[in-house]
C-alpha cells in the first residue's frame, strides 16, 4: 500500500468528533488516538469501497497481518508503524484490535438478530477499539476501559441511527430484525425510502434504544478519571447532542443526515473538561 501522513486531513480530518474530543490530550498521546480511529476508518469502509467480496476479504486478511506484525515485528503501513511502540507497551491491544476486526465484513453486513445480537457485535468492534484508546489515553484500569468500550457501543447506535437513510440508499440495513417485524416492516421500506408512521415509530423507537444505552454507559464511569476521561466524556456529550437533533427532527431519517456542527462539537468537548 502506498505510503501517507496519516494525519493528512482526509486521515484526522479538522472538525469531526475525534478531533476535537482529544483536544485536552498531551500531543504525542493525542496523535496516538488520531492514528488508531484513522486505522479503524480505514478498515471499516472496506465493505462499502469493494464491489468483489473476494476483493473485501483479501484487504481485511491484509490488515489483520499487519496487527500479527505488531507483536511479531514492524507492520508495514505507516498507521501502524507508528502506533507499533504504543501497542506493544500496551499488552493484549493487538488482540482486541484483531477482535475487532473480525466484525468487519468483506460484503455489506447483514442485519443482527435483535438489540442483543447488534450490542454484542458493537462491543466487540468499537467496544474493543475503545479499549485500546483508554489505554493510549493514559488509563490502565479495567473499570474504565469496560465504561469506555460500553459508550463506544452505545455510541455506535446513535451513528446507525444518524447514517440509516444513506446506509437505506446502499441497500443496506442495520437496524435488527426484531425492531422491523415490531412495526410490521422489511428492508425493501427501507431501499425504497418509504417515510411512513411505521417507520418513525420504528426509528423512534431505535432512538429510545441508543439512550438507554448510553445511560447505562454513563453509569459506569468511574470517578477520578483524570486526564483521560476527558475523551470519552467529550464523545459521550456529543452523542447525547447528536441524538436530540435527531429527536427534534422527529426522527425523519430517511432523505437526511442531520450532523453536530463543528462548533457545537468543541462546545461539548470544552464542557467535558469539567466532569474529569
Amino acid at each position: 500500500m502506498a505510503s501517507v501522513d496519516p494525519l493528512q486531513p482526509d486521515f484526522a480530518p479538522r472538525g469531526t468528533a475525534w478531533y476535537y474530543a482529544t483536544l485536552h490530550l498531551a500531543a504525542p498521546r493525542r496523535r496516538q488516538l488520531l492514528l488508531l480511529q484513522a486505522w479503524w476508518r480505514a478498515v471499516r469502509v472496506i465493505p462499502a469501497s469493494v464491489s468483489d467480496p473476494i476483493v473485501g476479504a483479501a484487504k481485511l486478511g491484509w490488515w489483520r497481518a499487519q496487527l500479527q506484525q505488531i507483536e511479531q515485528g514492524r507492520p508495514d503501513h505507516p498507521l501502524l508503524r507508528e502506533l507499533h511502540p504504543a501497542l506493544r507497551e500496551a499488552p493484549g491491544a493487538a488482540v482486541l484490535l484483531e477482535q475487532a476486526l473480525d466484525t468487519v465484513q468483506p460484503a455489506a453486513p447483514a442485519a443482527r438478530a435483535d438489540w442483543d445480537a447488534l450490542h454484542a457485535e458493537l462491543l466487540r468492534g468499537s467496544g474493543n477499539v475503545a479499549r485500546v484508546a483508554m489505554r493510549l489515553a493514559g488509563s490502565d484500569e479495567p473499570a474504565a476501559q469496560a465504561y469506555f468500550a460500553e459508550l463506544a457501543a452505545a455510541l455506535e447506535l446513535v451513528i446507525l441511527l444518524r447514517d440509516v437513510g444513506r446506509d437505506a440508499r446502499e441497500q443496506v440495513v442495520r437496524l435488527p430484525r426484531s425492531l422491523l417485524r415490531a412495526h410490521g416492516l422489511g428492508e425493501h421500506d427501507f431501499a425504497q425510502l418509504r417515510d411512513s408512521p411505521q417507520m418513525r415509530a420504528a426509528l423512534r423507537d431505535a432512538a429510545a434504544q441508543a439512550r438507554l444505552r448510553l445511560q447505562a454507559a454513563r453509569a459506569l464511569r468511574p470517578r477520578a478519571m483524570g486526564r483521560a476521561g476527558r475523551v470519552p466524556g467529550a464523545l459521550g456529550r456529543m452523542g447525547e447532542a447528536l441524538l436530540r437533533e435527531l429527536e427534534q427532527a422527529d426522527h425523519a431519517l430517511l432523505e437526511q443526515r442531520i450532523s453536530l456542527p463543528p462548533l457545537r462539537l468543541l462546545w461539548e468537548a470544552w464542557r467535558a473538561k469539567f466532569e474529569s
